[in-house]
């Protein structure tokens, strides 16, 4: 990735809503459109890697026409406080994954396990019709708009104790999960003790044994260095986690033709690279986990599937309308 060619210096931050001071769409000085960014996690991982590769390509589509201010590695906060910034118009575009789900169901489709194992297949349904879907409702329930979708990946399961093949390994496991009823329901329906902990002090827990283990996709999971604690990755693959490249509305709103039609393009190419460096780098992150030690096996998707259906059942009742319907009927295996 190229060095940002122009990022501005960091407001004063004491908490995510006290950035609307240095926040704003409005034209600077120079007469830049001015546009913060923001992320939870720092470069290394898929999120901040996106948006980083989208503000490189936002300057070279747009040059000065574009001031960028970034703000990674939790300086916001977390995930949930980007997303209550990006909804006040305090960030204008942030990158964002499983989260989004709290603020709209719609996008809990993507918490559905295991109805997206193909990658070839979640590009198709995400850059199709039923992503615009998911883009407007985002507009309807949060006041953004989705730019793009990049890649965080599927995830699979580490933990301590013993290889994941069946729902019966998972019995009393306690597993670290995000914020996110539909994550904790599906741990607690294959026997875990899902645990809420924030991603950035998952790496003590599982120091100390406070967890047992964790489920993220193979980029997170070096980019956490999670591999150096855990002596087993089980590949599951249960959910695809999309990145969400969102902008405020309003900002949407207030930017020109122009300006809007180079941050497309600029997400567009971010999305492409998010999804390549993800596919690259899955085989690896196998070869370099198993040479630090840890077990990697496969685990019976198939069972794991079957022991969930009550899950995606539950989950398909909270979206709302017949969305949850329509893709399962084509892409639910």
């Amino acid at each position: 990735m190229k060095s940002l060619p122009k990022v501005i210096a960091m407001c004063g931050l004491a908490a995510s809503l006290t950035l609307s001071a240095c926040s704003s769409n409005n034209e600077n000085s120079s007469g830049a459109t001015e546009l913060m960014l923001a992320v939870e996690t720092s470069a290394g991982d898929p999120l901040a890697d996106m948006l980083l590769a989208f503000a490189d390509e936002v300057q070279n589509e747009l040059g000065d026409s574009v001031s960028l201010t970034v703000q990674t590695g939790g300086a916001i906060g977390d995930e949930e406080a980007v997303l209550q910034g990006l909804r006040a118009g305090a960030i204008d575009v942030a990158a964002v994954s499983g989260s989004v789900a709290n603020l709209d169901p719609t996008f809990s489709i993507m918490d559905m396990p295991f109805v997206f194992t193909d990658r070839d297949k979640v590009v198709e349904f995400l850059d199709g019709p039923y992503g615009d879907e998911l883009s407007d409702s985002l507009v309807e329930s949060v006041g953004a708009r989705v730019l793009g979708f990049g890649e965080n990946g599927f995830r699979h399961i580490t933990n301590n104790k013993r290889p994941i093949v069946t729902s019966e390994d998972l019995a009393g496991l306690k597993i670290r999960v995000p914020g996110n009823p539909a994550r904790v329901a599906l741990f607690e329906a294959l026997g875990a003790a899902p645990t809420q902990i924030d991603i950035g002090e998952a790496y003590l827990a599982l120091d100390q044994g406070v967890l047992d283990g964790q489920e993220n996709p193979l980029k997170v999971i070096d980019a956490f260095s999670f591999y150096e604690k855990q002596r087993y990755l089980s590949l599951t693959s249960h959910i695809y986690s999309p990145v969400y490249l969102t902008i405020n509305e309003d900002t949407w709103q207030g930017l020109s033709p122009e300006i809007q039609q180079g941050l497309e393009k600029a997400a567009a190419a971010a999305a492409e690279t998010s999804r390549n460096s993800g596919a690259e780098a899955d085989q690896q992150l196998l070869a370099k986990f198993e040479a630090a030690g840890v077990e990697v096996n496969d685990a019976d998707v198939t069972q794991l599937s079957e022991a969930v259906v009550e899950v995606r059942e539950q989950i398909a009742g909270q979206i709302p309308g017949d969305f949850a319907d329509r893709v399962l009927a084509e892409y639910r295996q």
